[in-house]
C-alpha cells in the first residue's frame, strides 16, 4: 500500500490531486541542449590535446612506455599466480589419487 497525500476535512480523509509537474518551455530545453553540446564538444578537444600530448611530447611517450610495463608486469603476475594455483591443484588430485 501506498500513502497517498491528503488532508482531513470535516472527519473524512481528502486525497490531495496529483498535479503533473510544468513541462519546461522550448527555449529552457534549447538552452540545456546547448549547455550539454557545450560540454561535450569541451570533453572531446581535451580528449584529442591529451591524446597528441602523449604521443608528441617525450613525457607522453614516456608514460605510455611505463603504462605498457607496467601493465605487461601484472599480466605476467596474473599468468604465475594462475600457474602456481593449476600446479596446486595438480599435486592435490595427484595425492588423492594415489590414495
Amino acid at each position: 500500500m501506498s500513502e497517498k497525500k491528503g488532508y482531513f476535512e470535516q472527519g473524512r480523509w481528502v486525497e490531495e490531486p496529483i498535479t503533473a509537474a510544468p513541462a519546461p518551455s522550448e527555449t529552457q530545453i534549447e538552452e540545456k541542449i546547448s549547455g550539454v553540446s557545450t560540454s561535450v564538444m569541451s570533453a572531446i578537444d581535451n580528449v584529442v590535446t591529451v591524446t597528441r600530448d602523449l604521443v608528441t611530447t617525450e613525457d607522453g611517450k614516456q608514460y605510455i612506455e611505463k603504462t605498457i610495463k607496467d601493465t605487461r608486469t601484472q599480466i605476467q603476475k596474473s599468468f604465475d599466480d594462475i600457474l602456481s594455483k593449476a600446479k596446486e591443484e595438480v599435486k592435490k588430485t595427484v595425492k588423492h589419487a594415489k590414495k
